[in-house]
């Protein structure tokens, strides 16, 4: 008998509101996706120390840094840069700020849950 597991892909959510990343983080992991939630930017980056994700879903604004900053930083190291970021904001960033990112996707909040996942899809395709 073969058996194959088949790891789950991963994904770090960096959002501070704790209602929208709870039910990111539900939604996500019923999904059937391993889900980290920070709601710090320093949280997120000792964890990032540890293991790398699949995929970044960062929020812009955030207590003690900003998920744009966050976005510049992952695609300028090479040990992160091919991983896709997604970035959610209420307040939409200008194209200067978007092309400086570097992000793969932006996300306009308020958002419909299955938006999210039609873009996680989009940039984790199935193993």
């Amino acid at each position: 008998m073969i058996y194959i597991i088949m790891k789950k892909k991963s994904i770090y959510i960096v959002e501070d509101n704790k209602d929208i990343g709870f039910i990111l983080q539900y939604f996500l992991s019923d999904e059937g996706f391993d889900v980290e939630l920070f709601e710090t930017s320093a949280a997120f980056h000792t964890r990032l120390l540890l293991k790398v994700p699949d995929l970044f879903l960062l929020d812009v604004m955030l207590p003690d840094g900003d998920g744009l900053e966050i976005c510049s930083e992952i695609k300028h190291d090479s040990c992160y840069k091919e991983k896709p970021v997604l970035l959610m904001s209420a307040h939409l960033p200008s194209e200067f700020e978007r092309s400086k990112s570097c992000a793969n996707s932006f996300i306009a909040k308020p958002f419909d849950l299955f938006v999210i996942l039609n873009r996680v899809n989009e940039f984790l395709p199935a193993a």
